[in-house]
This record gives structure tokens, sequence and C-alpha cells, in this order.
């Protein structure tokens, strides 16, 4: 997601869509369309139905592939899981 989604929905003065990807808690908040992760339901995950009909990243830009569009509905049916605790805060790094 970082290489893909960062810029509009993470790094970007004014968020498109008020989602932030950068950490699962704002995923599962989600932005104006609600909820982006649903844990354990990628088919009422709509990050996950965004990237799988090709409606993100819009305007042409390079997507993810099918290989990595099955590896975050996996990860989210797997419970959207980090394998760290999140930061309370953003950091620099991020």
């Amino acid at each position: 997601l970082k290489a893909h989604c960062f810029a509009c929905h993470g790094e970007a003065d004014e968020l498109a869509g008020e989602l932030d990807v950068r950490l699962v808690r704002h995923l599962q908040r989600g932005g104006d369309s609600g909820p982006a992760v649903v844990p354990g339901q990628r088919d009422k995950s709509s990050l996950y139905l965004k990237l799988k009909s090709g409606e993100m990243p819009p305007d042409g830009k390079r997507g993810l592939n099918a290989e990595e569009i099955e590896l975050v509905g996996r990860w989210i049916d797997a419970g959207a899981q980090t394998k760290r605790p999140e930061p309370a805060r953003y950091t620099e790094e991020l």
C-alpha cells in the first residue's frame, strides 16, 4: 500500500476521500465511503473491492498486480493484523 496508495491516502496534506491507509486502525475507521477494511471479510472491505475492480488507484496510475491484490485479500481474511503494535501517533519514519 505504501508504494501505491500513500501519495493520496497518507502523505498528502489533504487525504483523498478522507482515507488514511498508514495504520490498520485508520483503514478500519475508513473515510468518506466508510470502513476500508473489515477484518475477516475481504468481500465487505472497500479497499480490497476497489483494488480488485481496478477502481484504485485512479486515473490509469499503476496499481497492484493480481498477486498483490490477492495478498491484501488474504491479509484481510486473516484479520488484518500487524506484526508489531501500531504507534500511538505518526513519526517521520512512516
